[in-house]
C-alpha cells in the first residue's frame, strides 16, 4: 500500500508551483440573457440591418435581444436551446421570412417550444405550456374549450376513440368533444362560437356579434384585412405598429416598413 502513495506524493512534488487544473467555461446558453444575446446575434445578420434600416448592428441586437427575453420563459432551459438558435439564423439568413419562420421567432415555435424547464410538476394543473417541463418533452394538454389542463407527455388517439384522458390528444383530422375523437366539421357547417378547434384547420369558426353558434369558414386569404394571425390562412397578420387591424401576409421580405422590423433596429 505505501509504493501508490509514495508515487502520489512524487508526482505532487513534480507539478509546477502554481499549477492547477483548468475549467471548462461556463456556458453562455446557460442563462436567459446568454441565450437572447445568442438569438439576438442570429437575428441580426448584416442583410436583415440593412433592410430594416437599423442604425446598427449592435441597436439591433440590443432591440432583438429586449424581444427575445419578452417571449422566453422565465424557468428557461438550455438543452434544446442550439436546434432553437440554428433555425432563428436560418429564418433571418435571407431577410424573408415564410410562415413557419415567422412562427419560430415570433411565437417560439418547434424547435423552440421546448424551452422550459417548468414550474409545475407533471400530472399538474397547468394554462400554458411554459408551466411544464417542456424540456422534458411535456406539454399542457387542454381539452377543447377548457381553460386549464394537465402536464403530461401527450398520447395521440385516433378518431372514433375515447379522448378523455388528462394526456390523450386527437389525430390529425380530429378534435375531442369532451368524450371521444370525432372528425372536423367541414366548411360551412355549424360550429360553437369561438371553437375553431370544431373546424378543420384551413377554416376558423366565425360567429357574428351577439350569436352563441358559428360557421365554419375558410380563413383569409392574402392581402384580406385582418386583426389577428389565427384569422389568416397563411398564419400571419402584418399590423403595424399602433394600429388594430392589418392585411394577411405570406412571404414576408424584411424593409423600413415592415412591422416585423420594429424588434430588428
Amino acid at each position: 500500500m505505501k509504493k501508490p502513495l509514495i508515487a502520489l506524493a512524487f508526482l505532487a512534488l513534480t507539478l509546477p508551483l502554481g499549477c492547477k487544473v483548468e475549467e471548462d467555461p461556463p456556458d453562455p446558453l446557460a442563462s436567459r440573457s446568454g441565450f437572447c444575446e445568442a438569438w439576438a446575434a442570429n437575428a441580426c445578420q448584416a442583410n436583415v440591418v440593412e433592410n430594416c434600416n437599423a442604425n446598427s448592428v449592435d441597436d439591433c441586437k440590443s432591440t432583438q435581444s429586449d424581444f427575445c427575453l419578452s417571449i422566453l420563459p422565465e424557468s428557461y432551459s438550455a438543452k434544446h436551446a442550439s436546434a432553437c438558435l440554428s433555425a432563428v439564423k436560418d429564418a433571418y439568413k435571407d431577410a424573408s421570412l415564410s410562415p413557419d419562420d415567422i412562427a419560430v421567432v415570433i411565437r417560439l415555435s418547434a424547435p423552440c417550444d421546448q424551452l422550459s424547464k417548468g414550474t409545475v410538476a407533471e400530472g399538474a394543473s397547468c394554462e400554458t405550456n411554459d408551466e411544464c417541463n417542456t424540456a422534458g418533452g411535456l406539454i399542457c394538454v387542454i381539452k377543447p374549450g377548457s381553460a386549464s389542463g394537465t402536464c403530461a407527455t401527450p398520447e395521440e388517439v385516433d378518431g372514433g376513440l375515447p379522448c378523455d384522458g388528462d394526456a390523450q390528444v386527437c389525430a390529425d383530422g380530429f378534435y375531442c368533444d369532451g368524450a371521444n375523437c370525432i372528425a372536423h366539421k367541414k366548411t360551412g357547417k355549424a360550429c360553437d362560437s369561438g371553437a375553431d378547434y370544431e373546424c378543420t384547420p384551413e377554416d376558423h369558426c366565425v360567429t357574428a356579434t351577439d350569436a352563441t353558434a358559428g360557421t365554419c369558414d375558410p380563413r383569409l386569404a392574402l392581402n384580406e384585412a385582418c386583426a389577428a394571425d389565427a384569422e389568416c390562412a397563411s398564419g400571419y397578420c402584418a399590423i403595424a405598429p399602433k394600429d388594430t387591424m392589418g392585411e394577411c401576409a405570406s412571404t414576408i421580405v424584411l424593409s423600413r416598413l415592415e412591422p416585423l422590423c420594429s424588434n430588428l433596429r
